[in-house]
């Protein structure tokens, strides 16, 4: 899938917004151990990339074997010499930290005036290499308590749908980490639940089981204080204290948290009350799409809204997460007494800096039908929508600019990316490009399953009266499947969106018109054949392909291909190698994939010369594109 920049609209703006999270360990002598984690929350000039201010907010999890006297936390480099983005925290404001576990925040302003913290901000944000130590400076320790420096984190966001009789919820799980996702070197995890109970609750244990409700063991346990009450009405939100996950001491729960995030499903979210303890609200976890706002100048600087949604099979969105990253430059002294959006999705209270200037991060689970149908319409059509900063007056947006411009198709192309290929075939997964076609960028990450949605973010595609069904869409590329009952011929192709439909545009269709993928792998051990694997006589080797068309059985639009058998064959297909005639073992829609994407397994002929040889396909009288591959 190629990825299109945003950078017309964002020019518009002026400035953008972007939040940068970073990681580190931090060990030392007198038993000093933590994590820290470093959100970097900066307005960028759209043009140059340049940070033009920002936010540093510090979030330490610290281990003390003794009370302890903090003087100072800050950023370092150049072996520490250097101290950049202090906090308030000194020697003449210290805090003490209790002995056991506690926790550390503060956030620091980086006003325009402020060039040593504009540079560490765009070196930090820039990938510039340069690096940069977390310091935890006590009493005892004057050269600062450190460890390893900033890394770059990944988050995983992770959702659940719970119910327990008559009462409902929605779990967020947040899983933090460096590393990769296999090899995780240090995690957080967050989790926080939207409840409604018909009447107050007391709650008294939380957890992420392995497998669905609890017939599976624990993985990650949540620090909830047994007897927590909920909110009087029953309905709320029950926020517990992020968990650090030690690779060193704990290695069965990294271990959990990689099986997590390689398999949500396998796992369940499960919230314990006194009132009903043999009924949790309970729920299986689910991967989320993302999804992200520009708002140019709400509160005097730019800001964002970041979108996670669970999908419904149609594509609807059935439960979300908002994250407010609202940027204010404000006189000295405002307060900020909430955020909302159209008053049906508020963030609770937020702190603001006595300078005025700082940043309000808000993590909200949506809950409720009000909620959750403004949503919906939210990833459809922003500009409907307004977000608002309630401060001594309210300040309000818009969550994208309204345009009343039609979307505009410019070119269709297989979705392997091959612009030679001009015929298509019903069935055929393709990339539409044009300007204009969908108001908010997704793809199928927060799908369940099951059927191909359309609309999906309220785009839907039509080919000759027959809907299409969507894996993609953003702006400036929508990725589609053509329907299975597309006429032959030069059948019209629509897009329609919020704004209205496009200009048609016509398309040549043939019952086959194949495509092949540029790589193939080794039916033997499924090894990709590269130039230090290539492939040798009597090989069979697998290729991917689209546009092979209606199948025997017949497969219906937007389905997911069953194992076999029985197979769905295509029509006939012939292969060359190196110009030599290649057996065609078989060639049938590709199980488990959706509809559309095909799988054609051929045997590699004798007497070809060694190096890169091209591979054509032939199905219904017309040719494939060319790939090659390495032979030896």
């Amino acid at each position: 899938m190629i990825a299109l920049s945003l950078w017309p609209v964002l020019l518009l703006s002026g400035q953008t917004a972007q939040t940068v999270t970073l990681r580190a360990a931090f060990s030392g002598g007198a038993g000093y151990s933590g994590y820290a984690d470093v959100a970097l929350h900066v307005v960028k000039d759209a043009l140059s990339g340049a940070v033009l201010s920002g936010s540093v907010d510090y979030y330490v999890a610290y281990q003390f074997q003794q009370d302890t006297t903090v003087t100072g936390l800050a950023l370092g480099y150049n072996s520490l010499s250097t101290y950049v983005l202090a906090t308030d925290i000194s020697a003449a404001s210290p805090i003490l930290a209790t002995a056991g576990s506690g926790r550390i925040s503060r956030q620091v302003q980086v006003l325009a005036s402020d060039a040593a913290g504009l540079a560490a901000l765009n070196d930090l944000t820039g990938g510039s290499g340069t690096p940069y130590y977390i310091v935890l400076v006590t009493s005892d320790q004057p050269a600062g308590v450190f460890g390893e420096y900033l890394q770059s984190c990944q988050t995983a966001v992770l959702m659940a749908v719970l119910s327990s009789g008559s009462a409902s919820g929605v779990a967020t799980v947040s899983v933090t980490y460096t590393g990769s996702p296999y090899n995780i070197a240090s995690a957080e995890i967050a989790i926080q639940v939207a409840y409604q109970f018909p009447s107050q609750v007391t709650f008294s244990g939380m957890r992420i089981y392995t497998g669905q409700g609890e017939s599976g063991p624990v993985a990650v346990p949540a620090d909830l204080m047994p007897g927590t009450p909920s909110a009087a009405s029953g309905a709320g939100m029950l926020i517990v204290p992020s968990t650090q996950v030690d690779p060193n001491n704990n290695p069965q729960m990294i271990q959990a948290i990689q099986n997590l995030l390689a398999n949500p499903t396998n796992f369940s979210v499960d919230v314990d009350t006194v009132e009903n303890p043999s009924a949790p609200l309970t729920g299986q976890l689910h991967a989320t799409d993302f999804m992200t706002l520009q708002i140019p100048n709400l509160a005097g600087a730019a800001s964002d809204v970041m979108l996670h949604t669970l999908r419904k099979s149609s594509g609807s969105v059935i439960a979300g997460t908002v994250v407010f990253d609202i940027n204010y430059r404000l006189a000295p002294g405002a307060q900020i007494a909430g955020l909302d959006i159209d008053g049906d999705i508020v963030a609770p209270g937020v702190a603001t800096d006595p300078s005025g200037s700082g940043n309000a991060y808000a993590v909200v689970t949506v809950i409720g039908a009000a909620a959750l149908a403004s949503l919906n319409d939210i990833v459809a059509n922003p500009a409907a929508h307004q977000i608002d900063v309630n401060a001594a007056s309210t300040m309000s947006a818009p969550l994208a600019a309204a345009s009343s411009a039609l979307p505009s198709m410019a070119a269709v192309i297989p979705i392997v990316e091959v612009t030679t290929l001009s015929t298509f075939a019903p069935g055929e997964l393709v990339e539409i490009y044009g300007t204009n076609l969908a108001p908010v960028t997704t793809d199928l990450s927060g799908w369940p399953g099951g059927s191909l949605p359309s609309p999906l973010n309220g785009v839907s595609v039509n080919l000759g009266g027959h809907g299409a069904r969507l894996l993609f869409v953003s702006p400036g590329q929508v990725d589609a499947l053509l329907p299975f009952g597309a006429p032959l011929g030069t059948p019209m192709l629509t897009l329609t969106n919020a704004s209205g439909t496009s200009a048609p545009v016509s398309l040549n269709v043939a019952a086959v018109a194949p495509a092949l993928y540029n790589f193939a792998f080794k039916n033997a051990d499924f090894s990709i054949v590269s130039q230090s694997n290539p492939a040798h006589t009597g090989d069979v080797l697998v290729f991917f392909t689209t546009g092979m068309g209606q199948t025997t059985p017949t497969l219906i639009t937007g389905q997911i291909v069953p194992f076999g058998p029985p197979y769905y064959d295509t029509a006939p297909v012939t292969a060359t190698i190196g110009g030599a005639n290649a057996n065609v073992i078989y060639s049938i829609a590709a199980p488990p994939y959706v509809a559309g994407l095909y799988q054609m397994a051929v045997t590699v002929p004798s007497g070809l010369s060694p190096g890169n040889q091209p591979v054509v396909a032939t199905s219904g009288g017309i040719q494939s594109n060319t790939v090659t591959i390495a032979v030896q």
